[in-house]
């Protein structure tokens, strides 16, 4: 590409454009400098190079929208189709906006105006208005000449074309095997088109995806309440949808604005990286203050508790296994949050599924914590096994300090009492896991906003105070049974 600019070789420039799909030739034209990427649009066929443009980051082709006033981009810009012009209109200045629109042939115009009607999380800013219409009186050879026609003027074809009344009411729709292929090229559209299912434009863009899911097409109808054909919604357009949705949920549960998934990753500068990320961190460390405090005051409490029962162990056994207690808390809330907040994505479950869920995730969290209940007691056996891991200095208060070894009694009970602790945590991380979400969903907010910051406070500090309390009620129930006496 670079030699055919430098030698400005039009001929090569198109050949290597007629080579390459359309989005590949696309990326090549970003590599370039302002400069070239101009001039390689200019050279191409103006359908070609509405083709490619469409097909461009949005930043470039913003950069090249805002250069209007030289004709040949204009001509590019009316040769999209109305729903990629208006993508392109909604992030220009309003004078910019609004110059071009008047450059635009009316019925034009009012197909884009009629998708800035709608919310940018709605199914009609994103549908796609030129489509070819067949009327149910036509015969399949009529239908195949509309198709044939409405190609040649630009106008987006699927593989399913769709069927109306004399007043544009949606009937249902036809594929173009089945026009091309009838017995008798005079058949009527009516006797022959398929029910179809349909969107109206203010639903919300990810039930579309679901639709699409859920009715395996590549094409859906959008229509007015009065079921009148006004659009349609492509796969294209869905799949977009999809990995912005499922990026925004990562980021969300993250605890990142979702700001930041407007840019890829490369072109975002660092200020607005740290700007996405640093509110959700200062929030978390702000929080971790309760844990924080639990593990200060408990600390404490188990140090006079257990200088009290007369036992050889060092709070400072009991404080390292928090993390274990704390990160498996964490984590299996993570999992009950995560799958509840997809599930709620899909329109799998609702609020009324509450009971019936929180069930599933209590008997789920019984199973894994009982696992992990028995792997946690050998591991911490074999731990404690290896020499020098019983042993903690102690001070003998004449300022010098020696090492003592903690007897295998109370380390057994320990290893229990932090292997129960692992147990009932694990089960209520799980409850917590999936009533946050389910609770925001009740309320109609975003549950992956909602989850992450609450579960990561909530299971940190109430897994500590449960694993300390466990830990001093096992101790003591062991010296009240008499397994400490000497």
């Amino acid at each position: 590409m670079k030699k055919a600019i430098q030698s400005k070789s039009i001929t090569r420039i198109r050949e290597l454009e007629e080579d390459h799909p359309p989005a590949d030739f696309a990326e090549v034209i970003e590599d370039l400098t302002e400069v070239e990427q101009l001039y390689v649009l200019r050279v191409l066929k103006t359908e070609d190079a509405a083709e490619v443009f469409s097909y461009l980051e949005d930043d470039v082709k913003l950069k090249i929208a805002k250069l209007f006033s030289q004709d040949w981009i204009m001509d590019i810009l009316q040769e999209l189709q109305s729903d990629e012009l208006a993508e392109v209109l909604e992030e220009l200045p309003v004078n910019i906006m609004r110059h071009i629109l008047s450059k635009t042939p009316s019925e034009k115009r009012d197909k884009i105006n009629s998708i800035f009607s709608y919310n940018e999380d709605q199914i009609g800013s994103i549908m796609t208005v030129d489509i070819s219409i067949l009327k149910s009186k036509w015969t399949t050879k009529q239908a195949i000449n509309k198709i044939r026609t409405d190609y040649k003027n630009n106008i987006e074809l699927g593989h399913n074309f769709y069927v109306t009344d004399e007043n544009g009411i949606l009937l249902g729709d036809v594929t173009l095997e089945e026009l091309i292929f009838a017995n008798d090229e005079n058949a009527k559209l009516e006797d022959i088109y398929n029910v179809v299912a349909s969107v109206y434009p203010v639903d919300p863009k990810e039930q579309a995806a679901n639709v699409f899911a859920d009715h395996d097409r590549s094409t859906l109808p959008v229509v007015s309440y009065e079921k009148r054909l006004i659009g349609m919604i492509t796969a294209d357009d869905v799949i977009d949808v999809i990995q912005e949705q499922a990026t925004e949920d990562m980021y969300k549960l993250a605890g990142i604005s979702t700001s930041a998934a407007e840019e890829s990753y490369l072109k975002t500068t660092i200020m607005s990286l740290v700007k996405s990320r640093v509110l959700w961190l200062i929030i978390l460390m702000l929080s971790a203050t309760l844990s924080q405090y639990i593990i200060q005051k408990f600390s404490d409490i188990s140090e006079e508790f257990i200088a009290g029962l007369g036992v050889t162990v060092s709070t400072a056994i009991i404080v390292g296994l928090i993390p274990i207690i704390s990160g498996s808390a964490g984590n299996a809330g993570s999992q009950s949050s995560t799958t509840i907040t997809r599930a709620s994505a899909l329109g799998e479950i609702t609020y009324k599924d509450m009971w019936k869920v929180v069930r599933r995730e209590i008997s789920i969290g019984a199973i894994i914590g009982a696992i992990m209940f028995v792997i946690n007691v050998l591991r911490l056996y074999v731990y404690f096994a290896i020499p020098g891991f019983r042993d903690t200095l102690v001070d003998t208060g004449t300022g010098e300090h020696i090492v003592k070894t903690a007897e295998w009694g109370p380390i057994s009970f320990i290893i229990i009492a932090s292997s129960l602790s692992l147990f009932v945590v694990v089960i209520f991380a799980k409850f917590l896991g999936t009533m946050i979400p389910l609770v925001a969903i009740r309320f109609k907010k975003d549950p992956a906003v909602m989850s992450a910051p609450i579960l990561a406070t909530l299971s940190d500090a109430l897994s500590t105070l449960i694993f300390f309390g466990l830990n001093i009620l096992v101790l003591y129930l062991a010296y009240l049974a008499g397994v400490f006496a000497n």
